[in-house]
């Protein structure tokens, strides 16, 4: 039992990663033969994993069965962006005041790594380092609980719209790079002001990217 527990946690996180980033995408089906094969654990576990992304609303089930990725209306994305807007400038303020510097330093990192999947065109490898430099934004608040309540709200990054146009998909990406360092600087000054600034028009500018705005 204690391995079926164990794999489950594993897969839910690993799925809700891999949601998180857009590799599975909105209205993408989530099959339970194929996942285990990927993850490398039993089909129970990933089974109890899709059972808990249901009651958070972050699948649904088919009118013929199976689970399926939910696509984020105007009022979720909505939440989301002021959900994430409160969470993170506590944090930020808090990381103002206790991150050392090899946690700043990892930070700037992700936007090194955001901006070279970005040259490459690795769109997902791209969205992997976004949502990695938020949860290291929120571990360098130093609060064990704001941290944990972060992971378990389990808060997608923003659905970037999908356009014809691969230019304004990459503006999106190259604004969004400009940003996180904008917020790493202002962290490095200990600058809480301006970091809290630089956070709110990062997720408000996302959130009318999203909406097509």
């Amino acid at each position: 039992m204690q391995g079926i527990t164990t794999q489950a946690e594993l897969a839910y996180r690993e799925l809700s990663r891999r949601i998180a980033i857009q590799e599975i995408a909105p209205n993408d089906r989530i099959k339970e033969q194929e996942w285990s094969e990927k993850l490398k654990v039993n089909r129970a576990a990933i089974r109890e994993s899709l059972t808990r992304l249901l009651g958070e609303g972050v699948v649904y089930r088919g009118e013929r069965g199976g689970f399926f990725v939910n696509q984020l209306d105007e009022s979720q994305i909505h939440e989301i962006r002021e959900v994430r807007e409160i969470l993170e400038t506590g944090a930020f303020c808090l990381a103002c005041d206790r991150a050392t510097k090899k946690q700043i330093d990892e930070i700037e990192e992700t936007c090194d790594d955001f901006a070279m999947f970005v040259k490459k065109g690795y769109f997902t490898g791209a969205n992997d380092a976004d949502l990695r430099f938020h949860h290291l934004l929120l571990a360098a608040s130093g609060n064990s609980r704001l941290i944990e309540l972060y992971q378990r709200a389990n808060i997608p990054l923003f659905h970037r719209r999908t356009v014809q146009k691969q230019q304004v998909v990459l503006e999106e990406f190259l604004q969004t790079e400009r940003e996180h360092r904008k917020i790493v600087e202002a962290l490095r000054k200990r600058d809480k002001k301006a970091g809290v600034h630089y956070l709110r028009e990062h997720f408000n500018r996302a959130e009318r990217e999203s909406l097509g705005r």
